[in-house]
């Protein structure tokens, strides 16, 4: 018996996703803004605490309503958890605020410093992401009339040190860094040293605020994982005694992103679990309901919030880009130089070594490119040693991922222009957000400033220029075991030589890449269309652009200078002038995606409401949930508009699915329910449930028994014309032995798996298949079959 529809249906059971906050903390103003939190959530109480907050912060404070009663609850338990240790360790507990957009989550943080500056801790640590927004941490601490000093990052520290120490005025405040520093080194001495020595050592014991804490995810025991993790448990580790503070909407996109928070009192000695990695099973075993249990368990001990702005004022919409004939055409094409260049690749694997004799990183293809006067040069490459097999496919499936989805976004930019123009017709602004900005292509053909181009770099083309330039074997290295080891190398070297065949090889695939039609820089021609620098707002990490001239030329010119306080501060002019309305459309990448606001404010000019549109989504569901914040946060005259623009290409579904379970994932570690992550309903556009498994199992069924419940429009002489092993499938028997259904089986999954991942089949079969899918698996949920 199949209980799949008993997982499915038990979410629509509670309607209710978010309910309004009732705050426990009656001082201080009402909040400016409607907040809400989960449902479930607001079914637990936070426990009564009875720290003499109101002994510390200035009646004036509190009472003058610089800090709201929300913000002051938040402070206040903050304080309470601070002052209990962790069992077994003797650690000093940390708190986690939540809380979304709109609460103020940097009010909460000066709050907290500032009751433990008054208590005689004069010296504390806040960690965020970027430079920038340590005048965001400055006006915090000025708006509630605080003047402690802020010192922006170690560097200062460095230009503050004299013979005999830090001047006076550098001995005291809140050191403001980001996580890059804290990963860094300074003359032979690590930044960690640096900040332990700064604060005193193992005994301090101030605020250590670690701001927009998701950057430190990833971490692995084995492998340490991402720098920035490391660095942050070591940090707490080596100060066991600090007032650790985790502050994100975002902390957790998945369980296993929780490392970082040894502070909480999850696991370790007397807790349920030895350590992180028996926790982290555990919550594995139990799933997504366990999670929403994990955050509810959290709130009621007092050691998280989790409130959020509400979204009724905000509005959502899904909007397909369709694909016009000349785009399907181009994505065709791509596809079949593709398909063209793995059989390619497939005819040289024999001759490359089993294990590279140098390392290649596969990735130095993903984005990059070589400019079209290098491209003939068929028999050059990157590598100075052999490239295995190994290295080369996994490049080739990393790039062309990474091609397919920047093609996706390319194909969306006549429908959002078309969009941001009716918007700017209606008295709207608008916000247009992406992840990348194809950069890499510019750099990688070296582009001067002034320089005329014939017409937009295409970040694609290049993409596939770069590949087959470092990846494609042209020479062969005789080493001395005997064993040919075949790489793109330069075929000077003594003992190699060149492979005519596969000389050739590179160079017709070099015209074929060049003879394609594929789409300019997406982020360039938006900007071209909406009317250039000067009416668009850029917010991006990317230092160089082409832009059009006022004789129509295209020009590659510098967005500043680099390595400049230029550089540093553009995108916060950038976002002042579309605050003041100077310019009425906005470009958002990963780069200004945290920290920065847009929202309609009643304090600004611009109070147009903001049609803010998701051209490009990110890998991770936090980062979907950072960029969507920007536009709806507390004290706004209007909510947002939200248009999430996707195409019809099954691949970007599929992405698209993935995006929305680890955001219902998120939703239920950040917020005790996985459908209120962000207020967005992405629930159909997650397939990965299991209704949509077993609506997968059954098209495999269909394909491998020729079943008449074939989607429409799907013939097997199609599905099967293109696979490497399309001769099995010719087979007359083949259905009457389970060996070949069992083979069929495997080989249609590593298909399907490769057509999902790698976008790769052409616009029109991959439209019909996931049309099919998705409706096989909305009607699933009423039939009760398995």
């Amino acid at each position: 018996m199949d209980d799949d529809g008993d997982l499915e249906g038990g979410e629509a059971t509670t309607k209710n996703v978010f309910s309004n906050y009732f705050c426990s903390v009656k001082k201080g103003s009402s909040h400016p803004g409607d907040i809400a939190e989960a449902a479930s959530l607001g079914a637990v109480k936070l426990p009564y605490t009875s720290y003499p907050l109101w002994d510390a912060l200035p009646e004036d404070l509190v009472g003058s309503g610089k800090l709201s009663c929300l913000q002051l609850e938040g402070i206040l338990h903050a304080c309470t958890m601070h002052q209990k240790l962790l069992p077994g360790t003797g650690e000093r507990a940390g708190f986690f605020i939540g809380d979304g957009a709109g609460v103020g989550k940097g009010r909460q943080i000066a709050g907290t410093i500032i009751d433990n500056y008054v208590r005689g801790r004069r010296k504390h640590v806040w960690v965020s992401i970027s430079t920038d927004l340590h005048l965001d941490a400055t006006r915090d601490f000025r708006d509630l009339g605080c003047h402690i000093n802020i010192i922006n990052n170690c560097q200062s520290l460095d230009k503050e040190t004299r013979t005999f120490g830090l001047s006076k005025d550098y001995q005291e405040g809140v050191l403001f860094m980001t996580y890059s520093t804290l990963t860094s080194c300074s003359k032979g001495r690590s930044r960690i040293e640096q900040v332990i020595d700064w604060v005193g050592g193992a005994s301090w014991s101030g605020v250590l605020v670690f701001d927009e804490c998701h950057k430190a995810k990833n971490f692995a025991k084995d492998t340490g994982g991402t720098k920035m993790a490391a660095a942050v448990i070591e940090l707490q580790q080596r100060l066991p005694q600090a007032r650790v503070l985790y502050c994100s909407a975002t902390g957790v996109s998945e369980v296993g992103n929780m490392a970082y928070m040894s502070r909480m009192g999850l696991w370790g000695p007397g807790t349920a679990f030895q350590d992180f990695e028996a926790f982290l099973d555990s919550m594995k075993k139990r799933g997504v309901s366990f999670m929403e249990l994990l955050a509810m368990e959290m709130k009621a001990e007092g050691k998280y919030v989790a409130r959020g702005l509400s979204f009724k004022d905000a509005e959502f919409m899904e909007v397909e880009a369709p694909l016009e004939k000349g785009q399907a055409a181009i994505y065709d094409d791509a596809v079949k130089l593709w398909k063209q260049l793995r059989r390619r690749l497939e005819y040289a694997e024999p001759m490359m070594p089993p294990v590279s004799s140098s390392t290649t990183a596969p990735s130095s293809a993903a984005g990059g490119g070589v400019s079209a006067g290098t491209a003939g040069t068929a028999a050059g490459g990157a590598s100075s040693g052999g490239s295995s097999s190994k290295d080369v496919w996994r490049a080739y499936w990393a790039v062309q991922q990474r091609f397919f989805k920047l093609l996706c976004v390319s194909m969306k930019v006549l429908l959002v222009v078309s969009e941001a123009k009716e918007a700017l017709a209606k008295g709207q602004s608008v916000v247009i957000g992406l992840q990348s900005t194809g950069e890499a292509a510019a750099d990688a053909m070296n582009l001067s400033p002034g320089e005329v181009l014939p017409a937009f770099v295409s970040p694609t083309k290049e993409m596939l220029h770069r590949f087959v330039h470092v990846h494609f074997p042209t020479v062969v290295h005789h080493v001395e075991d005997g064993n040919p080891d075949l790489d793109g190398g330069d075929s000077s070297v003594a003992g190699s030589r060149e492979v005519p065949e596969l000389v050739q090889m590179k160079e017709e695939l070099h015209e074929a890449i060049e003879a394609m039609q594929l789409p300019p820089n997406f982020l360039d021609h938006i900007i071209d269309e909406l009317g250039g620098p000067a009416q668009v707002a850029e917010m991006t990490g990317r230092k160089g652009r082409v832009i059009r001239g006022s004789r129509g030329k295209l020009t590659y010119e510098l967005r500043a200078r680099p390595e400049t306080a230029d550089m540093d501060s553009l995108n916060v002019r950038e976002r002042d002038a579309f605050m003041s309305g100077r310019k009425l459309v906005a470009i958002i990448s990963d780069a200004a995606s945290t920290g920065i606001s847009l929202h309609a404010s009643h304090t600004v000019k611009n109070q147009r409401r903001r049609i803010h549109m998701t051209v490009e989504l990110p890998w991770s569901a936090d980062k979907a949930i950072q960029q969507l914040g920007r536009t709806h946060r507390s004290n706004q005259v209007t909510g947002p508009i939200y248009k999430l623009i996707s195409t019809r290409v099954g691949g970007e579904k599929r992405f698209a699915a993935a995006v929305a379970r680890r955001l219902q994932s998120m939703g239920a570690l950040t917020r005790g329910d996985r459908r209120a992550a962000s207020g967005v309903d992405l629930s159909a556009s997650n397939m990965d449930t299991p209704l949509g498994r077993k609506s997968l199992r059954r098209m495999y069924d269909a394909i491998v028994l020729e079943s008449e419940s074939l989607p429409p429009g799907v013939k097997m002489e199609d599905v099967y014309c293109d696979h490497p092993d399309a001769e099995l499938f010719k087979c007359d028997d083949v259905s009457l032995t389970a060996r070949h259904i069992a083979r069929l089986h495997v080989q249609l999954r590593e298909y399907c798996d490769l057509m999902g991942v790698g976008l790769s089949t052409n616009g029109k079969s991959k439209d019909t298949v996931v049309d099919d899918s998705s409706s096989r698996g909305r009607k699933s949920g009423g039939d009760g079959e398995s």
